[in-house]
């Protein structure tokens, strides 16, 4: 399965993915949205090396101690993580992405600040950061 370039896991009840899908070297695209149970990456994707896009929109990924992970992806265009209520805070590292063309951060409820390290994204063409927060505020960036 070296040469499958698309893997879509949606809305189903898987908890972990398997460390093999590191392996999946050719992978462009990996999808999780919707996965309430997925809560951890394990490490599972650091040999992604030729990772474009990653959904993570709507899933319960605690990203805490990940973001070292995801800068390792240097190839990645787009990262979408629209939803997640366990992100707090964008690590720093974040600005080591240097291809990354779209950041999706909407309805990150508990997101409260961002790095500015963000600022060294120079290829971003497209930021979402939309937050509708319960007293019916939006704050967009």
């Amino acid at each position: 399965m070296g040469s499958l370039h698309f893997l879509f896991i949606s809305g189903n009840a898987i908890k972990e993915l398997p460390y093999s899908i590191g392996h999946l070297i050719g992978l462009q695209f990996l999808g999780l949205e919707n996965c309430k149970y997925l809560k951890s990456l394990l490490g599972s994707i650091c040999g992604l090396k030729s990772l474009l896009q990653f959904f993570g929109d709507g899933s319960n990924l605690d990203l805490e101690g990940y973001w070292e992970i995801i800068e390792e992806l240097e190839h990645l265009i787009q990262l979408c993580l629209g939803g997640m209520a366990a992100i707090t805070e964008v690590s720093s590292s974040i600005g080591r992405l240097k291809d990354l063309q779209i950041l999706r951060l909407s309805n990150c409820e508990n997101l409260v600040t961002l790095p500015n390290s963000i600022g060294n994204l120079t290829t971003l063409e497209a930021f979402v950061f939309v937050t509708v927060q319960s007293s019916g505020k939006c704050l967009i960036a």
